[in-house]
């Protein structure tokens, strides 16, 4: 039987169906009515879950005349990660994402007091799967990460063949998979990229879930204590784990993209907008885009089009940490491991204090000698400019400090200084043995210093011919046996 009812939301007259269904059969989905410009009534998806609670399966229809006739305007609804997001501040660019709440001071202060939660969703998430997953990762990135367990979290930077950076992941470890998370707007190219080296008989899949989930960046040293709030035991370090949110599961990692305390989230897009809001009431500052950028270049982290190109490689970059020379081949191994062993790394990414903004591009001059390239620059909240940029750190033949440094850039002072982001040794442990340091830098060091830099670019060739070949065979004994099996 039908009766009438008022759906609680906007008191709009709707057709109610008493009947009830077996408990083990799901509630059917309410059907949406289209009384507004062919859109779908909203205040319907807010009835499914007010009729749930009722004994027997309902089904809510509304007459679109009826509707019509009483030109009611259907409230947005006001739980979602946009809707919290506004009620703190946020200006929105036209896709929708936060770039400032209007607190860039606060911001920046609680990433160094408190903590901090900014909204990385921008973010783009390759979901590898397959038995071959880890091999393959092993042989296309830097990281050795055929050792990776369950549960465990990296950083890889993936390299050409010359050993050029061309993006730095953070890669979460899952039973069945693994997530690299990497800069936006990257995803689509760099899987495009990879899926060219999947050889005949790999089990590898590689998929986009960037658009069905959220990703949040909890960072600061009381980051530990706010997830705990939620009652999240934090994972440890290099850790990944799983928490319970309202019944949604939240992946949580270790380490929240920059060199601070932190974690990252990633949470099904039905219930951001609860974590987030959960986050803020246990003390997280909100920051944006804005924001996140300017601590970006305080800290140093490189990024993909800036620092991270194919003009660079990552030992310049300060990425050790995210290499291993000795876990057998893979693409760009052997250059990487020829440019450490003969200490031929001839320039290196730091900070910049510059007197005013200069645009990203310009160079870094030692009086009228090129000494390297400004990257990346803004200005914080009291006035004054920082920025990024690699500086050489060979001169006569040998390395150089280059911290300090007073050099200029289009008539501006530019001091060197040191980023805590950036690592210019392997981790212990992994066996690398450190290149023999210079020697006084007589005419004959000068000299082989000279042979060792033409070595390397040398190597760098080779290895890129190397590359190609090796490529080129396997795909032709991936033909042949293709055809074989025919």
């Amino acid at each position: 039987m039908y009766g009438c009812d008022t759906c609680r939301l906007c008191s709009t007259v709707t057709q109610v169906c008493s009947a009830s269904f077996p408990s083990d059969l799901a509630l059917p989905t309410v059907y949406k009515a289209a009384p507004w410009g062919g859109q779908g009534s909203r205040h319907c998806f807010r009835a499914r879950e007010d009729l749930r609670s009722a004994r027997g399966a309902l089904t809510c229809r509304t007459s679109a005349a009826d509707v019509d006739a009483l030109q009611l305007d259907v409230p947005d609804i006001d739980n979602d990660l946009e809707s919290y997001q506004g009620q703190l501040g946020a200006v929105f660019n036209d896709a929708g994402f936060p770039m400032t709440f209007d607190n860039t001071q606060e911001a920046l202060d609680a990433l160094q007091t408190s903590c901090c939660v900014a909204d990385m969703s921008n973010w783009d998430r390759l979901h590898i799967s397959g038995r071959d997953r880890l091999t393959f990762l092993h042989g296309q990135s830097t990281f050795d990460c055929a050792k990776a367990q369950s549960g465990s979290a990296f950083d890889t930077v993936f390299v050409t063949p010359q050993g050029r950076c061309l993006e730095l992941a953070r890669c979460l470890v899952q039973s069945q998979g693994l997530l690299v998370l990497v800069s936006p707007g990257s995803g689509m190219v760099l899987a495009a990229r990879l899926a060219k080296y999947i050889l005949y008989g790999d089990e590898v899949s590689i998929v986009d879930v960037t658009s069905r989930t959220k990703m949040f960046s909890l960072t600061g040293p009381l980051s530990s204590a706010t997830l705990e709030g939620l009652g999240a035991a934090a994972p440890g370090p290099n850790c990944v784990a799983l928490m319970g949110f309202q019944g949604s599961p939240v992946v949580v990692a270790e380490g929240s993209s920059l060199a601070a305390p932190g974690y990252t989230l990633i949470v099904d897009e039905q219930a951001a907008g609860e974590l987030w809001r959960n986050l803020t009431l246990k003390g997280a500052t909100p920051m944006g885009e804005v924001e996140w950028e300017m601590a970006r270049i305080l800290q140093g982290r490189p990024a993909a089009g800036k620092e991270l190109t194919e003009q660079h490689t990552p030992l310049e970059a300060g990425l050790y940490h995210a290499v291993s020379l000795n876990k057998g081949c893979y693409m760009g191994q052997e250059t990487l491991a020829k440019v450490h062993k003969l200490n031929a790394v001839k320039q290196q990414l730091q900070g910049l204090l510059l007197g005013s903004a200069v645009p990203p591009g310009t160079p870094l001059l030692s009086g009228s000698e090129k000494a390297g390239t400004v990257t990346s620059v803004t200005q914080l909240p009291d006035g004054s400019h920082i920025g990024l940029g690699y500086v050489k750190c060979r001169a006569n033949g040998r390395q150089i400090a280059v911290e300090g440094l007073q050099l200029t850039a289009a008539g501006v002072t530019a001091t060197v200084v040191s980023r805590p982001f950036g690592t210019w040794h392997f981790p212990e442990g992994q066996g690398v043995q450190e290149p023999a340091p210079d020697a006084a830098g007589d005419f004959k060091d000068r000299a082989l210093a000279a042979k060792a830099s033409k070595e390397a670019d040398k190597a760098v060739e080779a290895a890129a011919k190397e590359e190609r070949l090796r490529v080129m065979q396997a795909r032709l004994a991936a033909w042949q046996a293709e055809q074989s099996a025919q």
